[in-house]
């Protein structure tokens, strides 16, 4: 595993959501208060691209069917309505050093 920059500290405001790549993973970058999480980009229901979600609570929500998941640790809160169980998100550290948002993937 190693760290990889994605974006500069600052650039994102509280509930922001953001898409990235590193190397062949597109990841998601929650801003959530002062904190960054990292989670793979699409929905365990039907791949929906979660950046296009919103954060309420402190909670990710897709906006396809509203699937809600735990960006600290991508584990699913509420599955969507009728859905069943789904599996949840892949979670990757991250963290802040001289100004920069780095994810360990």
């Amino acid at each position: 595993m190693a760290w990889y920059k994605v974006l500069k500290d600052g650039v994102m405001k509280d509930g922001d959501l953001f898409k990235s790549r590193i190397g062949d993973k597109e990841i998601l970058i929650v801003k959530d208060g002062s904190n960054y999480f990292a989670t793979s980009l699409y929905c365990t229901h039907e791949e929906y691209d979660l950046s296009e979600g919103f954060m309420d609570e402190h909670n990710l929500i897709c906006p396809n069917h509203f699937a809600t998941f735990n960006p600290r640790d991508g584990s699913v809160i509420s599955p969507p309505e009728s859905a069943g169980d789904i599996s949840p998100l892949n979670s990757y550290r991250t963290k802040i050093e001289n100004g920069e948002v780095l994810v360990e993937v």
